[in-house]
């Protein structure tokens, strides 16, 4: 009777072990009975169940990174590429999950990584190598995660949040063919530009020669009718000073003609002691300079 008691106390203490457990925080239970899902999305704290009957699955709810290892793919111009890929998800349906990975993300990884790497294989076959080089991973990454997202989230109950592409990795002996075909085409690309450029420059130029043309063809015109306005006014001024001193005024105009004929500097002119011109410079220096006495 004295070992009743205490093996009263044992197997209660046993069965309060094995119906008590506890979910952290981040995480979720899958309550299962003989591999049968019973109660699934179990939140954080203290729950009970029935002993050595119903089993405890916990799992990680928050959003999970997983990293896949470079693969080989075969772009739609026939070169291999090595292509690795890291994927963001995390559980959406705990009933599917737990059916199909018993909870275990490494399950999960390993049915997840196929279907992924079968969609971004279709995904190279459509582009070639060239393209894909300079194509942004993103396209590519979401072009993959919209491929298996569907068929993800019905077999594993996982959401795929992003699908992120790595370094694509072309084999050595086709890489300097590629840049050398991608320079080509850069440069094609750069001397259309710059023929383009040097066209908009020559019609910006031409029309600026034209505006030219057309200031000094109006400036020209302005000085040509001021010049005609001003030999005019002097015509006029002329006119009046011969009719008040017409002998004054051939005078005048002789010194005026005699006044151009001089003014490059480099005219000789021979003239008669007698010619008129003559007797008025001598007319001229008797009147302003005496004549030196005789002695």
């Amino acid at each position: 009777m004295k070992y009743i008691i205490p093996i009263v106390i044992l197997v209660l203490a046993l069965l309060g072990a094995n119906g008590i457990y506890v979910v952290g925080e981040g995480h979720a239970a899958v309550l299962s009975r003989l591999d049968h899902v019973e109660a699934a999305g179990i939140g954080p704290g203290l729950h009970f169940k029935l002993p050595f009957v119903q089993d405890v699955t916990v799992y990680d709810t928050r959003e999970l990174v997983s990293q896949a290892e470079p693969g080989d793919c075969k772009t739609r111009d026939g070169e291999t590429v090595r292509v690795g890929f890291d994927v963001l998800w995390r559980v959406a349906d705990p009933a599917i999950y737990f059916k199909a990975t018993s909870a275990d993300e490494l399950q999960a990884i390993q049915q997840m990584e196929p279907l992924i790497r079968n969609a971004l294989r279709k995904e190279v076959a459509g582009q070639d190598l060239s393209r894909l080089l300079v194509a942004a991973s993103g396209d590519t990454g979401a072009a993959v995660r919209g491929d298996v997202s569907g068929t993800i989230r019905q077999k594993l109950g996982i959401d795929i949040l992003s699908v992120g592409i790595g370094r694509v990795l072309p084999p050595e002996d086709s890489l300097a063919a590629v840049y050398k075909r991608m320079s080509a085409e850069a440069q094609v690309q750069a001397g259309t530009v710059r023929a383009e450029g040097e066209a908009a420059a020559e019609a910006i130029r031409a029309a600026g020669d034209a505006q030219d043309q057309k200031v000094l063809a109006a400036a020209d015109k302005a000085a040509a009718s001021i010049r005609g306005d001003g030999d005019a006014q002097a015509a006029k001024i002329y006119a009046a000073a011969s009719a008040k001193d017409p002998q004054f005024f051939r005078y005048w105009s002789s010194l005026e003609a005699w006044r151009k004929s001089f003014s490059g500097g480099g005219a000789v002119v021979v003239l008669d002691k007698g010619s008129p011109f003559m007797q008025a410079v001598d007319a001229g220096a008797l009147t302003d300079h005496p004549a030196p006495q005789k002695r």
